[in-house]
């Protein structure tokens, strides 16, 4: 970032400053967003219903019917006399919890992935108004600045641009923006219901995909419930497995898609068309 009409100061031309931003979000734009969640929780319905709803709510049906595969196939294998019917049924009821097990794990993948592209879309959905708004035109003339989008490696400033939730949340807060509740009081966006909301789906996204780390333990500190553990133990199935995908390790029975679906909804509807605020940043002070 150069500042325009200034004197080299610093090693580097580089000082750090407070900067004001005016944030404008078209209401276009707005209701697009908006709308990708009911297109989203459309769509999550609507695949649950068609594949997995049935193995959930009459999981003896399909058990049956892989029941018949199962001596449909192998039948021909203990037709002699010296067959072992034990060896027979074992072979059928490996077979159904098998075919149940994979089921139930593509249903098990199925939430989890869903949420987290579901968090995936919220986060570039912020990033991208943010950066589009803050690196406008009207607050490089506001600030006497030129916002630089490419450097001399051809390397995109935007690939760092407040890149996770940490860093969104650090720039919501700096910036103070606020949601106005029904009775006009302002309450910082960070310290609402609301975020606290999406940033639970943050962390279920980043431990699906990540398994043991840093996201994993703050979800378990606040909702320990998600992990399932070890009959009469304290293990969770997470560290006796060593993944968050290939087996079920989390509960998805209590993980509900609407809820961060609706959160992220709320969030764009109660955003305000204007606000104003401030972000201390390094700049460039060389002279043009």
């Amino acid at each position: 970032m150069g500042k325009r009409n200034d004197k080299c100061k610093y090693p580097n031309n580089i000082e750090k400053r407070e900067l004001s931003f005016h944030l404008y979000l078209n209401p276009s734009f707005k209701k697009q967003f908006i709308r990708m969640y009911d297109v989203l929780a459309d769509n999550h319905s609507r695949n649950y219903k068609a594949v997995y709803e049935r193995l959930k709510n009459h999981t003896e049906d399909v058990q049956n019917e892989f029941k018949e595969q199962a001596e449909n196939m192998l039948k021909g294998n203990y037709m002699s006399e010296y067959s072992d019917y034990g060896d027979y049924m074992e072979e059928v009821r490996d077979y159904v919890y098998e075919r149940l097990d994979e089921q139930f794990l593509m249903h098990y993948q199925f939430e989890l992935m869903s949420l987290s592209n579901l968090y995936q879309v919220f986060e570039q959905q912020l990033r991208k108004w943010l950066y589009e708004e803050m690196t406008h035109n009207e607050n490089e003339g506001i600030n006497q600045v030129e916002f630089i989008h490419v450097n001399e490696k051809n390397e995109s400033a935007y690939n760092k641009f407040y890149g996770d939730f940490g860093k969104l949340t650090e720039v919501l807060t700096e910036l103070k923006l606020t949601f106005t509740d029904l009775f006009g009081y302002e309450e910082l966006i960070v310290e609402t219901d609301i975020w606290k909301t999406i940033r639970e789906c943050n962390l279920l996204s980043n431990t699906y995909k990540h398994g043991s780390g840093h996201s994993a333990e703050n979800l378990y500190n606040l909702y320990p419930d998600y992990f399932k553990k070890v009959l009469s133990s304290s293990t969770r199935l997470m560290d006796m497995y060593r993944t968050t995908n290939l087996e079920r390790v989390l509960n998805v029975d209590k993980i509900s898609f609407e809820k961060y679906s609706n959160a992220m909804k709320e969030f764009w509807e109660n955003m305000k068309e204007h606000q104003r605020g401030k972000v201390m940043m390094k700049i460039n002070i060389s002279s043009e």
